[in-house]
This record gives structure tokens, C-alpha cells and sequence, in this order.
């Protein structure tokens, strides 16, 4: 599968962080032949929201706290590397597929730094833009591209070189998700759309092969919880406890009526991105037939079977863990399972797709 992003060193073990916007993960894994073996991985607690914003890194001294006290005190496993491959958010990157006809590289630069001022609406000098062909014929040459904000990607170089680590790559969470797809899943050769429902915002994109079509909508958990905390007068806390252990199971519930809203408007996208596949990449790719969820709010009992009836597709829980061994660790449980795919998919970068 090509992918993108923005990768700096090579062929040495690594291992994945994944910086969310209230927790951060961490995750080693190392690959032995056709097996994924995980040598360690950590969650850390909770750290005020106000560390990040708008996907810059705003406080690095608290985000640091809580990298040393998940390395040092929930690591379950070790991890034997400084050198590390990082996500930044999808939803404050620009990233898309492009086809341009045959020409030299210089050229093609040129050209795709042409193509990406179209849809970008930023300055191209406020943006690091990489891309990384696909595929090509003797006429054509399917790339995908993603440029990101300066500012996010160099406050991540800050907070990286505080903590003393060495970066490897930086690459949106998509990018991650969709290689972890293509790795682990076993129905990675069907057309699918993948969901990463997040704490403030839940991305999708198209995977056939490579990324086709990816989207970004302002809806996340938190969003949910809050709507909760508001309708019933009740805690936030008692508000995320209602959403992870009743959900949306009976639709005439207090908590569906409040959280099908949001759940409506992320249907409406994933419909729109169907229709959009299949006006601009059909006949050349093919027919979407399936769903995949990740991300926390991807556990909220019900949203799997709702989603699926109401698209009348196929929908799941990503399940890439039947390829990785965790041997004597002790595995995560079921629902924190949703919560390390992304670092998970970071942390299977191999040497081969890191740039010199």
C-alpha cells in the first residue's frame, strides 16, 4: 500500500506514539517473519485537553509528564528504542490522491506541489508537503500527497527532542489505521471504509489497495458527552459511564435519542463518501462493501449494529490482533483494544518505508 507522511531516518527497531488529545499511547512491536510479536505497550492517565490545540503540541512540559509515567510505571513489557514514529492528527493534515501523467521527477514536484495548492487553503510556505507514489503505468502515475501545518509538525520536533527521542516519521492517524488494515486484517483485499471515532473529531477514508478518499468530521466522543452531561444534569463521569455501558443497544433509549444525532451526521458523511467513490474512482476501483470502526467511541454498545442496519453494510470492530503475539504480556482488555489500533499501525512501520 503506498502511504505518506514525514519520515527521516531507517533500519533500525522503533517504536510507536500515538498522542491523543486527553491520553497518549505507546507500543513496540517487532516483526518475526509472518508474525507481529509485541514486545511492549502502555496507556497513560488523563492529561488536561489544553496540551494540544488544534493539533499543536501547547504544552509539552505536562504531555512529557505523562510519556516518562506511562514508560515508567504502565508499561506492560518494555521497550528497548529511542527512536520513534509518532501520528498527528488526520484532521489537521490535508491529504489526498492525485494522477498525473508520466514525467521527470523534478517535474513531478513541481506538479504536485501545483495540485495541492488547489485544495489546500493554507500557503504552500506554511505547509511541509510529501507524497508517495502509488502506482504507475507507462501514461500515468496515481500518488497520494499530505501536507501539514509547520506549526504542528515542528512542536512535535520540539516535544520529541525534549524527551530525548529521535524521530522517524510523523504521519496522520489515518495513514497509521490503513497500514495496520492492510497488514493484519484478513478482509484487507475488500474495498472498505475505515472510521476512527475519536475523542473531538472521527475520520474516514476509502482503502482499496491505497487511501482513495479521506474525511474529516467535527463529531467525537466528547462531543457525546457533553450532549449527555447537558440533557440529563448529570456528571460528565456519569455521563461517559451511561455512553460506554448502555449506548445506543435500545434505540428509544435516553441515551440513543441524545447520541443519534451525532451518529445520523456521521452516516450522512460515510453516504457521501460512497457516492463520491463511486462517481470519481469507478470503474478503476471497486465497489465499497464493508465498514470498520476504531477509535474510542467505536465501543459504545449498539453503534456496530445501528451503523450497519442503517447503510444496510456490513460493519465491525477492526480486528487486527489475531495477528500480533503478545506472548507472556498480558493482552488489553476488549475495550481498550479500540484505543491502541492507531499506535498499533505506527508501530508496525517497517524500515523499508522510512526515507533515508
Amino acid at each position: 500500500m503506498g502511504q505518506t507522511g514525514f519520515k527521516f531516518f531507517h533500519d533500525e527497531p522503533l517504536f510507536g506514539l500515538d498522542v491523543g488529545n486527553s491520553s497518549l499511547k505507546v507500543m513496540q512491536i517487532v516483526s518475526d517473519k509472518s508474525q507481529l510479536q509485541v514486545s511492549g505497550y502502555g496507556l497513560s492517565g488523563l492529561y488536561p485537553t489544553s496540551c494540544t490545540n488544534e493539533g499543536v503540541i501547547t504544552d509539552p512540559k505536562t504531555l512529557g509528564e505523562a510519556l516518562l509515567d506511562t514508560l515508567k510505571n504502565r508499561l506492560i513489557g518494555s521497550i528497548n528504542t529511542r527512536r520513534v514514529a509518532c501520528t498527528i492528527p488526520s484532521s489537521h493534515t490535508f491529504s489526498r490522491p492525485l494522477k498525473l501523467p508520466v514525467m521527470a521527477e523534478d517535474e513531478l514536484t513541481e506538479a504536485v506541489r501545483l495540485e495541492v495548492e488547489r485544495y489546500v487553503p493554507m500557503p504552500l510556505d506554511s505547509l511541509y508537503l510529501d507524497y508517495n507514489i502509488s502506482s504507475h503505468t507507462d501514461k500515468e502515475i496515481e500518488l497520494s500527497t499530505v501536507a501539514a501545518p509547520k506549526k504542528i509538525i515542528d512542536s512535535y520536533l520540539n516535544f520529541l527532542d525534549i524527551m530525548g527521542l529521535e524521530p522517524v516519521a510523523l504521519e496522520p492517524t489515518m495513514y497509521a489505521l490503513s497500514r495496520l488494515f492492510s497488514t493484519s486484517e484478513p478482509a484487507s483485499t475488500v474495498p472498505s471504509i475505515l472510521v476512527d471515532f475519536g475523542s473531538v473529531a472521527t475520520d474516514l477514508a476509502v482503502i482499496d489497495q491505497t487511501m482513495l478518499v479521506n474525511s474529516t468530521i467535527p463529531t467525537g466522543i466528547d462531543q457525546l458527552v457533553n450532549a449527555i452531561t447537558e440533557k440529563l444534569n448529570i456528571s460528565p463521569e456519569e455521563a461517559r459511564n451511561r455512553k460506554n455501558e448502555e449506548g445506543i443497544t435500545s434505540l428509544d433509549s435516553e441515551i440513543a435519542n441524545i447520541v443519534k444525532p451525532a451518529l445520523d451526521n456521521l452516516v450522512k458523511e460515510i453516504e457521501k463518501i460512497i457516492r463520491y467513490h463511486n462517481e470519481r474512482n469507478a470503474p478503476a476501483h471497486r465497489a465499497i462493501s464493508q465498514v470498520l470502526l476504531s477509535g474510542g467511541g467505536s465501543t459504545m454498545p449498539g453503534v456496530v449494529e445501528y451503523l450497519s442496519n442503517v447503510l444496510s453494510m456490513p460493519t465491525r470492530m477492526m480486528n487486527p490482533w489475531q495477528k500480533m503475539n503478545f506472548g507472556e504480556l498480558m493482552t488489553p482488555s476488549e475495550f481498550d483494544r479500540s484505543l491502541f489500533l492507531t499506535v498499533a499501525g505506527e508501530a508496525i512501520l517497517s524500515p523499508q518505508e522510512v526515507l533515508a
